[in-house]
């Protein structure tokens, strides 16, 4: 058995100790195999220096695996319904490592009514505490994985929209769809168009919402003679009112390409719709265009404290680290040995 085989809910870190529980009670070899799989991505991501997983000391509900070269150790409570692991640390330090671990593995369900009991704000801090509730704002310090790329590939960031998943939370995706569809209503348009590829679900069920038409714009051409732009004839996007719609705006630069595409072809278009907006210059790079940037939510709303950590479940670290990258970018990058692309349109 893998530790990602095993989904996990209620994930709580409390000093040098994480607390996890799975939805179903696991069998002796189960357990035997997940505790050995969890001490080996501990030795691996964690405590290199620990030795060895020890034989585990028995009762009657419960299995301790204590770790050889470490204090820490790894409780296994068996409960009628579900089981209970808690793992003992070193430190605080490294049980936020295993929170951090642990907290990937967690069973993501979607509860509109815990968003609206904990959050007291704005629709846009909602849609963003949405967000964090269906994992969908990722982040890195860049120890357990990879800090994440932006910028078309040229930066790195901390945090992460992995707004593609939205289609495996349909009750999440439809109350999105629903707000976005609430958001455009007193805009005249024609038709919408979605960006490869992480915007076309969406935009497909927008333009269903809104009865209106909608193709999508390839993010480069594929072959000199291609069009940027699929599911639609030129002839037909002649003086047609257009809202482009996309996940995220970082920089908004290939926006720019697709609205030069749209206008070439003789569409007209003054209306960019995105999920989340980083707030990184995007929102200022579309002005000179002529097209006005609408978003249901964005950085300031998602680093919100109305937004509870019951929600984010963010640690201090990571708090912390985000923030300083958005105060600055390049200084985070230099702090970090990072180069860092001072990057123009086009580049």
């Amino acid at each position: 058995m893998r530790l990602t085989q095993v989904a996990l809910r209620d994930i709580e870190l409390d000093g040098p100790v994480v607390r996890a529980t799975t939805p179903i009670v696991l069998e002796q070899n189960e357990v035997d195999d997940l505790s050995t799989d969890i001490f080996a991505v501990y030795q691996e991501k964690i405590n290199p220096r620990v030795q060895r997983l020890e034989p585990p000391l028995r009762e009657a509900n419960a299995d301790t695996y204590p770790f050889s070269g470490a204090p820490s150790r790894l409780h296994v409570i068996y409960d009628i319904e579900e089981t209970r692991l808690a793992l003992e640390c070193m430190d605080e330090d490294e049980a936020n490592k295993v929170f951090r671990v642990w907290r990937d593995q967690r069973i993501i369900k979607t509860n509109l009514d815990f968003i609206r009991d904990q959050v007291r704000g704005s629709l846009s801090e909602i849609i963003a505490a949405i967000l964090w509730q269906i994992g969908a704002i990722k982040v890195s310090l860049g120890d357990l994985r990879p800090l994440f790329t932006v910028d078309e590939g040229k930066n790195r960031s901390p945090i992460y929209l992995d707004l593609k998943l939205l289609p495996n939370y349909p009750i999440t995706d439809d109350f999105m769809v629903s707000q976005a569809a609430l958001l455009l209503r007193d805009i005249e348009f024609d038709c919408l168009c979605g960006v490869e590829a992480g915007s076309i679900a969406f935009c497909a069920l927008l333009a269903q919402k809104l009865a209106k038409p909608m193709f999508f714009a390839r993010r480069q051409r594929k072959f000199p003679e291609a069009s940027l732009l699929e599911g639609i004839k030129p002839h037909e996007l002649f003086r047609k009112r257009v809202v482009l719609v996309d996940d995220t705006l970082v920089k908004g630069w290939t926006k720019e390409r697709v609205i030069q595409e749209i206008r070439t072809q003789g569409g007209i278009i003054d209306t960019c719709f995105v999920i989340f907006d980083r707030q990184q210059g995007g929102s200022e790079s579309l002005e000179p265009t002529g097209v006005r940037l609408r978003s249901l939510t964005n950085l300031e709303a998602a680093l919100s404290h109305a937004i509870p950590r019951e929600i984010t479940f963010l640690t201090d670290a990571e708090d912390q680290e985000i923030r300083e990258y958005f105060q600055d970018p390049a200084a985070w990058h230099r702090k970090r040995n990072l180069e860092y692309h001072e990057l123009t349109p086009g580049a």
